[in-house]
């Protein structure tokens, strides 16, 4: 509601308006066709075919990051080994290791 001042022209008495009418509600609008396809779950032929191509995808990328831990894993062992070649004795020192008791079983 709207008060307004007193008009003198019109004698002092200023008119309440009529509040304003709410507009009648209308019937909510036809959802669209791609929100009644994500309600109902349904799959279209090219999506199982893409869903299939992901998991193929992911079976392969896992295959392929265990074959490269196990090589990883094959070769840090190898290293290790050879790493740490047995020492034998040595014949060839001569005369000074029979000497310092080097070169004596």
């Amino acid at each position: 509601m709207i008060l307004r001042a007193p008009d003198p022209a019109d004698g002092g008495n200023a008119a309440p308006e009529p509040p304003a009418t709410p507009p009648a509600a209308a019937a909510p609008p036809e959802p669209p066709p791609a929100a009644t396809v994500v309600v109902t779950g349904t799959k279209s032929e090219r999506e199982l075919q893409l869903e299939e191509e992901l998991e193929r995808e992911r079976r392969e990328r896992k295959k392929d990051q265990t074959k490269l831990c196990e090589l990883e894993d094959e070769n840090h062992r190898i290293k290790q080994v050879s790493a740490t070649p047995a020492r034998g004795k040595n014949k060839s020192a001569g005369p000074i290791s029979n000497f310092f008791g080097w070169g004596e079983d």
